[in-house]
This record gives structure tokens, C-alpha cells and sequence, in this order.
């Protein structure tokens, strides 16, 4: 009887199978790459076959670790240590891809046989290249071609095929050209050690860790400051993905409501006839749960082909590889049969209730509801398309809710990205910046690297009156994990904005200034110490910037920043300022050429070019897409039940001479106003869930959302077209009835 009942209203019973199945959908795929992205870094970490890797201590990622080559000689040294072999790892930006990883190796060394070869030879030589394969199809790169990497021109010698899309979508040099081509001279990420007896691991390891106190060896599997950073990307997309579960299930909450208000009459026969109420709310809480099954299963085949599709592009199969572990297809299943029981619970529990002589009487098709919440909102807001909205104010709050929590989930998403935003051009205008330079060709901020020695060659131009040199990174301290810290000269011009208030900026190593935020959460005050590393810094001073990032942060001496982590004679960014600033624009151009190894921008837009600020606008957009479609099904789905229960309404109007257009523009603008409603709630939930996530421990203190005019008008025209896409098709359904044929419906 449950399928026969759905199967009574086929076009409703499709669209809500096919709301939840999108968002089921996106669950699976957006989990699957966020598994992907943490199991193949971990694959391509431990892919060396390595007993032990050494890297540094309290590195966030294992590639942003930076090491004296020279401690190799010592590793060797060690009793029971076998081989020890360094690598470097790289995240550059080309043409092709913008996240493309290159990996230094020594040629002689053991890791580089983990890059199987399938066609060609091993590296012999400098300025000798492998790629791998996805690599050669994406690029149509052939054994002999030559490849071009930051200024520098490879020849291809070899193909090479590992399984981790993050490798194969790569390339591997030898690490001599690795430490050219990224400026790591005498330096590299990480070692791998191979020991002669795996039951001495653990013995070599406390060795290791006690003869270098910066450094930290882990046997693969360890869990690490890495580790918890890569559990986040695989609960991320489940976290993302769930907003558009939330909304198809109110949909589907919504097709069943109005499924029990259309069957009240039978539903009062089936108690007449001796049902109990036990049994009528199995029935109606069974249908829900039928649909929510149907929609889950379609959701996995939908996920399944989303994450397929996404992986046809090149830069997205180099760096995502969708991974299908058990557990997101069980929790997918789960969800959604938790929101069909939640969906269905209220309306089986209405039904189940209703009184068979009253249940009997009500009539079906276009009858208002007699609630009294409907007779207050008809006599308060019934006029226009509002009048037909709040016939049904059940169905229309549900829809409107539903559509709200997408609508809010994009609210919450574009303030974060405008505060992002924001307070990096805020740090960059700080200091009195006019230009800032970041290295060329880098994926991630994280991995810029300039080298001191340009910066004192920009002092030298005529027209540049300071620089100032910036170390960005994430230290760990105890009760911070990820602290963010900033190393600056103190000489230098961009010490000058930290608004100290309590005692003094940092004048010589060993000092620390903390930002009010983490000041407080750390319970910390002038003259106290702070542990970082394997080092212990004495507060000096409070300073409260109004930038979110830097007063939850800390700044110290740039020395310091660049022993902290590993970047000896390095800067992240390059703050420059000029005599002259209304020849910005020119002399940007004109450092741009003359250094190629950096990109000049005006202070005020260098996030435009950033291309971690293009992927995080790429992923909104990607985000709001989904919930056009979610929210337009179930936008849809709601008009078309509006149309149906008010066939013979329509066919009335068509008799009394009303036109075709004249219907479709009612019912359009019953959606256009239905979405308009579901913006106001959905920016109230934005605004909301934002303030919920300034509470998060630590994590809240670097955000600060903002909210611009342009945001809400976005949202709003986002609402719009929502009830746009949503309406049009029950719109022409309503328009194309036949006055007669309306007339006769039941």
C-alpha cells in the first residue's frame, strides 16, 4: 500500500526522491574527495617505503618542513640506520594545472623507486624530468618532450605510474634541481630512513628525537599535527554536503504534509473502518521512509557520478582522487533514512490523530485551511499571491524553511569569504604598503618563499623608500595547536601598525607580542612565557589591530619566525613602499619584469591573484550551484502541489476568461514571492550559523564575517532565481490546463 500511495503521485513522489538524492549526492562526492585528498597524501607520505620520516617539529603539513641537509650526516650516524635519503615537495601553479606537485629525489636514493616507471628510464642528470601519467595526458607530454618549470626547461626521460593521483598528476626531478628551481639550497623537507632491524623502530626513533629536539620521526600511521589536519578534510565535505541533505529532507517533509492534508477524507475511512492509530502512522511514516530510501540510493548513484565527471578535469584528477571508504556510503543511507523519519514524523503523527467523522468531512482540492494560524495570516498578510501562499501556511513555512537553510548556508559562506578576504588586504595595507610581492607560480601562500637577498635588491630601486619582509606560518603552543604566527623585522616599516596596548613591540629575539584574542584565551600577560617548539619566548607586549587574524595571532622577530620554521633567509610576502605611491600600478608592472620569480600587485589587490583566493571562490561557487539545484527541486515540487490541489481553481479562472499568460504570471509570482520570503529567513540563519562559529573555541577568534550590501543582494537575487527556476515549470502546467479537464478533476 506505501508504494501504491507514492506511486499515486508520481511527478511529486520523483521530484522529492530527486531533492534528497542531490543532496545525498553531494554528500558522497564531496566526501569521497575530501577522503581522496587525506589518503593520498598520507599514501604519498608514506610512499617511500620509509621505516621512519624525520621532519620538523610541529609542522602542520610534512611539505611545509624544512631541514638542514646536513642533518642527513648525522641521521646516518646513528646506530642501527641503514639509509637516508632527503626529499623536497612542491606545490606550484601552471597553465595547465594550479595545483601541480613536483617532488625532488636523490636518483641514488630509495624512494624513487616508489615512481614505477611504465615507459622511458630513470633519472641520470640534471635538467631530467619524470612525469607521471596523468601528467603526460593532461600536458600531452611524451618521453623526450621538454617540460618548462618555473623558468627552468626540463627534457622528459620517463613515465611513471603510482596509484596517488596527487603523484601521478606530478612530476619528479632530482633533488639537486629541486633545490635550484625552489631556491632550497643545502635544504629539504623531509628525510626517510630505512633501519636494519624493524624491532630497534621505536629505539631509533627516541634517539633521533632526543639528539635533534626540533625534529620529530614518525613511523607511518603515527598520528601527528598532520594527521589531525588531514581529518578535517576528509569531515569537511560531509559537514558541507549536509546543508543540502537538510534541505531536500524538508522538502520531503513538505511532499508528505501535503500528502496527509490531500488524503484526510481517506484516512477518515481507513479509522472508521477499524484502523488504529498505531497503523495510520506506520502507513504515513513508512511512505517517508520509502522515500528517503529510494532518494539515499539514488543519492550514492549520483555521488558516484558527480565525483566521476569532477575527475575528467585534469586539475582536479592531479589533486583530488575520490576515495569510497564504507563508511560515507552508511552514514549517506543513514542520514537520509533520519530525515525521512524526521520528515515523516509530524505528518504521521497528524494523521494518526485526526478524528474519523471530522477526517470524513474535509473536503479536498482547493479548500483553505481552516487552522487558525491560516485565518490570522489571511487577514494580516492575504493579499495578492500572499492570499493563495497562506492557504496552506504549513506547506509554505516547511518550503520556505527549507529553501532558507540553503539560502542561509551561502549567507554564512560568503561573509566568511569576504572576511578572508578582507582581513588579508587589511594585513596587506598595514605598515603602509603600497606594493606586496609574492613568489611566482605558488599554489598556497604557505609555500611562498622570497629570498632576503631580493629584498635587499628592491631597497636599491630609486623609487622604493622601504621594504618590509613577512614569515606567515602556524606554530603549536599548549592550549593553541594551530596558532598563527607572524615573523617581522623589527626595523623594518610594517612593525609599526601593531596597536601595543600593554607594554611594547618586540625589539630582539626571544620576544613575542600576542593579539588580544589569543592573549586571553591563553590566559597570558606581559612578562609571562609562552612555549613554541622547542623554544620559550617572553611576552612583551598586547596589541589589539582589529584584524582578526593577527589579533588571535602573535608576531615575533622574523629571525626567530625563520628558525621556527626552517626558512632561513626567507619571507613569505614582501611589503613595499614608495615615494610615490600614484606610480604603483606602473612600478608593479615594472618589478614584475624585471624579477620574474615574484608577482608585484597593489597592496589593495594582491588577493586578486592569489590563487588560494581563486580556489575558495571556485569551491562558493560550486556550493551555491548545488543549492540552486536542491532548492529549485524542491521550489518546484512545492508550486506543483500548490497547482494540483488548485486544479479546478485554475480551470474556474480559464472559464471566467482568464488567459494563459494570466495564470502563469500568478503562479510565477506565487514562487517569486515564496523565495522572497525564504531570503529574509535564510539571511537570519546565515547571520546566525556565523555566530555559532565565532563561539568555536580559538577557531572563532580568526573570523569575524562580513556583510556587505553586495552580499544581500546576491542572496536576494539568488532567492529570486530559486523561486524562478522553481516555478516556471508548474507555471506553464497550471497555464496549459483545460478549462474543462480542470473543472472535472478530483
Amino acid at each position: 500500500m506505501i508504494w501504491k500511495n507514492l506511486w499515486r503521485r508520481k511527478t511529486r513522489t520523483l521530484l522529492t526522491v530527486l531533492g534528497i538524492a542531490i543532496g545525498v549526492g553531494a554528500v558522497v562526492s564531496l566526501s569521497a574527495f575530501g577522503a581522496g585528498f587525506a589518503t593520498g597524501f598520507e599514501r604519498m607520505m608514506s610512499g617511500s617505503n620509509a621505516d621512519l620520516s624525520v621532519v620538523q617539529k610541529d609542522a602542520m603539513i610534512s611539505f611545509l618542513s624544512i631541514l638542514e641537509e646536513e642533518v642527513g650526516d648525522g641521521l646516518r650516524e646513528i646506530a642501527g640506520v641503514e639509509a637516508v635519503s632527503g626529499s623536497i615537495m612542491s606545490i606550484v601553479q601552471m597553465p595547465e594545472s594550479p595545483y601541480f606537485t613536483v617532488f625532488g629525489e636523490d636518483p641514488a636514493g630509495f624512494p624513487i623507486e616508489h615512481f614505477r616507471l611504465i615507459e622511458g628510464q630513470p633519472l641520470s642528470g640534471r635538467r631530467q624530468m619524470l612525469i607521471g601519467r596523468l601528467t603526460a595526458d593532461a600536458f600531452d607530454k611524451r618521453v623526450g618532450d621538454s617540460f618548462k618549470l618555473n623558468q627552468t626547461t626540463f627534457r622528459v626521460v620517463g613515465i611513471f605510474e603510482t596509484g596517488v593521483n596527487m603523484e601521478d598528476g606530478g612530476a619528479v626531478i632530482s633533488l639537486e634541481d629541486a633545490q635550484r628551481v625552489f631556491d632550497r639550497r643545502g635544504r629539504v623537507n623531509n628525510f626517510s630512513l630505512k633501519v636494519h632491524d624493524a624491532r630497534r623502530i621505536d629505539e631509533i626513533k627516541a634517539e633521533i628525537e632526543t639528539t635533534y629536539p626540533d625534529l620529530s620521526a614518525n613511523r607511518s600511521g603515527d598520528a601527528t599535527i598532520q594527521t589531525q589536519a588531514l581529518d578535517m578534510y576528509r569531515s569537511m565535505g560531509w559537514f558541507l554536503g549536509m546543508f543540502a541533505v537538510i534541505v531536500g529532507g524538508l522538502g520531503m517533509m513538505n511532499t508528505t504534509l501535503m500528502s496527509v492534508f490531500e488524503r484526510t477524507r481517506e484516512i477518515g475511512v481507513l479509522r472508521a473502518l477499524g484502523w488504529r492509530r498505531g497503523r495510520v502512522l506506520r502507513l504515513i511514516l513508512g511512505e517517508s521512509l520509502a522515500i528517503a530510501l529510494l532518494g539515499g540510493l539514488a543519492g550514492l548513484a549520483i555521488g558516484l557520478g558527480l565525483t566521476s565527471l569532477a575527475s575528467l578535469s585534469p586539475s582536479v584528477a592531479s589533486m583530488l582522487q575520490g576515495v569510497y571508504e564504507p563508511r560515507i556510503f552508511i552514514q549517506a543511507l543513514v542520514v537520509a533514512l533520519l530525515l525521512g523519519a524526521m520528515g515523516g514524523i509530524y505528518p504521521a503523527l497528524r494523521a494518526s490523530h485526526l478524528e474519523p467523522v471530522e477526517a470524513m468531512r474535509t473536503e479536498g482540492g482547493a479548500a483553505v485551511a481552516s487552522s487558525r494560524l491560516a485565518n490570522f495570516l489571511l487577514r494580516r498578510f492575504g493579499r495578492g499571491p500572499l492570499r493563495n501562499l497562506w492557504r496552506r501556511p504549513t506547506r509554505t513555512l516547511v518550503t520556505a524553511t527549507g529553501l532558507a537553510v540553503g539560502v542561509g548556508f551561502v549567507v554564512a559562506l560568503l561573509a566568511i569569504a569576504e572576511s578572508f578576504t578582507n582581513a588579508f588586504t587589511e594585513m596587506a595595507l598595514a605598515g603602509q604598503a603600497d606594493l606586496m610581492a609574492e613568489q611566482a607560480n605558488v599554489s598556497d601562500m604557505s609555500v611562498s618563499a622570497i629570498d632576503d637577498r631580493l629584498a635587499d635588491q628592491l631597497r636599491q630601486h630609486p623609487e622604493v623608500r622601504a621594504v618590509s619582509r613577512i614569515l606567515f606560518g602556524v606554530a603549536s603552543a599548549p592550549g593553541a595547536e594551530f596558532l598563527f604566527l607572524m615573523g617581522i623585522d623589527p626595523g623594518e616599516e610594517y612593525i609599526q601598525h601593531y596597536a601595543v596596548r600593554e607594554g611594547r613591540l618586540i625589539e630582539r629575539q626571544k620576544e613575542i607580542m600576542l593579539g588580544r584574542s589569543i592573549a586571553d584565551a591563553l590566559d597570558k600577560g606581559v612578562g609571562d612565557t609562552l612555549h613554541l617548539a622547542t623554544r620559550t619566548f617572553r611576552v612583551v607586549g598586547i596589541y589589539e589591530n582589529g584584524i582578526t587574524y593577527e589579533d588571535a595571532g602573535a608576531a615575533v622577530s622574523l629571525r626567530d619566525a625563520q628558525d621556527l620554521f626552517g626558512r632561513k633567509h626567507e619571507s613569505t610576502l614582501l611589503g613595499i613602499g614608495l615615494h610615490d605611491p600614484e606610480d604603483a600600478a606602473l612600478l608593479a608592472a615594472q618589478l614584475e619584469a624585471t624579477y620574474p620569480e615574484v608577482i608585484v600587485s597593489q597592496a589593495a589587490g594582491l588577493t586578486d591573484r592569489m590563487q588560494d583566493f581563486a580556489t575558495m571562490d571556485a569551491m562558493i561557487n560550486a556550493l551555491i550551484l548545488l543549492t540552486v539545484v536542491v532548492g529549485g527541486v524542491v521550489m518546484m515540487n512545492a508550486m506543483l502541489m500548490s497547482v494540483f490541489e488548485r486544479t479546478q481553481e485554475v480551470g474556474l479562472l480559464r472559464a471566467l476568461g482568464w488567459r494563459r499568460r494570466g495564470v502563469l504570471s500568478m503562479v510565477l509570482v506565487e514562487a517569486l514571492a515564496l523565495s522572497g520570503l525564504s531570503a529574509v529567513i535564510g539571511i537570519a540563519i546565515g547571520v546566525g550559523l556565523n555566530w555559532l562559529f565565532t563561539l568555536t573555541p580559538m577557531m572563532g577568534d580568526y573570523m569575524t564575517p562580513v556583510y556587505s550590501v553586495d552580499l544581500f543582494v546576491r542572496v536576494i537575487l539568488l532567492a529570486l532565481l530559486l523561486g524562478a527556476l522553481g516555478g516556471l515549470y508548474p507555471a506553464w502546467r497550471a497555464a496549459n490546463l483545460q478549462p474543462i479537464e480542470a473543472l472535472r478533476y478530483e
